[in-house]
């Protein structure tokens, strides 16, 4: 086992606590408001896609540094961080479909459903919570 770059983990979790924070308050909102507000649409998308964005950059870093393999895809960085038992398993199966969102939300802004995006909004902030209890309570271990 390698050692786990803490420093790198640690400011890559504070970015998502940052990005958890401002999607909180726009979770906030009723569906109805946030299908008028064109801002607020932009800037969910933009926090949910780095918010997956961390979590994958973390999970790759975690398996490269502790069990010296990597991914070719993202979904892959989230089955493998189960399979390592980095997280339960069931938590990695569920939410690997989170990277087909994250590729939606980076290539498909021309008939972008932002109900769903409104749906995925209201989830993330949790999701990504658990993400990150699952990494600081996995990077403990390692110590």
């Amino acid at each position: 086992m390698s050692p786990i770059n803490k420093e790198t983990i640690h400011a890559r979790l504070q970015k998502l606590a940052e990005i958890i924070d401002a999607l909180e308050r726009y979770r906030q909102m009723s569906l109805e408001d946030f299908l008028n507000d064109h801002t607020i649409q932009a800037a969910s998308e933009l926090y949910m896609l780095r918010g997956i964005e961390v979590i994958v950059d973390v999970g790759n870093h975690l398996l490269s540094e502790v069990f010296q393999c990597s991914a070719k895809e993202y979904k892959e960085v989230l089955l493998l961080l189960g399979e390592k038992s980095i997280m339960p398993q069931d938590f990695a199966e569920q939410n690997s479909d989170m990277v087909g969102f994250r590729n939606r939300l980076a290539h498909v802004y021309m008939d972008m459903d932002y109900t769903k995006v409104y749906d995925y909004l209201v989830k993330a902030p949790d999701i990504f919570r658990k993400f990150t209890k699952y990494f600081i309570e996995f990077v403990e271990q390692c110590q």
